[in-house]
């Protein structure tokens, strides 16, 4: 009966573990020199998720190497990037619905990821050279 109350615990545990690495949408940028962000989002319910690739490295080859939450700015070291933003619906962590990508002058990525398939806007991420 123990073993049962565990296994549902560790069950529900893992089901609200963020996945970013299982999304199908993840788009890359890279910089040989030190790189600045912001992140701009309507609902707290959104988390982004920055990974690394390192073959053979579990999660399929990913690493989290950042984790941002709610609007906020900061500095990223040189590199290249796998972005993610998820979004909590219920106790589950939902992979983005639609990734729109611009690469406009002055910015190395600007990255905006939706609820739903052609949906608004819920999560900007700009990425900048570091000043």
């Amino acid at each position: 009966m123990i073993a049962v109350a565990l296994l549902a615990l560790a069950s529900a545990a893992q089901a609200a573990e963020p996945r970013p690495w299982l999304c199908r949408d993840k788009p890359v940028f890279s910089s040989g020199q030190a790189m600045s962000y912001q992140l701009t989002t309507k609902s707290s319910q959104w988390k982004m998720f920055l990974m690394q690739f390192s073959p053979g490295a579990g999660h399929d080859g990913f690493d989290i190497t950042t984790t941002i939450s709610g609007s906020s700015g900061g500095r990223l070291a040189s590199g290249q990037y796998y972005a993610v933003a998820l979004h909590r619906v219920g106790g589950n962590w939902v992979c983005p619905g639609d990734v729109d990508e611009e690469h406009t002058d002055g910015a190395i990525s600007r990255l905006c990821f939706s609820a739903s398939d052609g949906g608004a806007c819920s999560v900007k991420f700009v990425v900048t050279r570091a000043r």
